[in-house]
């Protein structure tokens, strides 16, 4: 049986919820974050991680409506935003790698480039 992509999109955004929600619990109770500023960094990259899990599993709920490739690419846009934003701070957090500086704001640059791209397929005449 062949899955709509819609379908796979929400397994995506599952699994990026299910991952937030992971990674809350290991900052809270397993990973040292040493100081306010490793703290600050966690909490920010978790509420962006489950603010666009979230939002993942509301465009594949749309994309079962209004097919469209450039809801996909949106989607697609929006998870590599959010794991190069999200997934950077982690890192920098809890001190276990130091990825270049330039990687959460391009992540954040793709976030919103997600959602520009999503809104402009949902204004299209032609979804497909």
């Amino acid at each position: 049986m062949k899955l709509q992509r819609w379908r796979w999109l929400a397994c995506g955004a599952a699994v990026y919820g299910l991952s937030a929600v992971v990674l809350a619990a290991l900052g809270a109770h397993a990973i040292p974050l040493d100081g306010a500023g490793a703290e600050r960094l966690w909490n920010t990259a978790l509420q962006i991680h489950m603010f666009h899990a979230a939002s993942m599993l509301a465009i594949a709920a749309l994309a079962a409506f209004t097919p469209s490739r450039g809801i996909t690419f949106g989607w697609i846009l929006m998870a590599l935003g959010t794991l190069m934003f999200s997934g950077s701070l982690y890192l920098r957090a809890a001190g276990i790698l130091v990825l270049p500086q330039a990687l959460p704001p391009a992540g954040g640059m793709l976030l919103m480039a997600a959602w520009l791209w999503i809104g402009i397929a949902l204004l299209r005449k032609d979804p497909q």
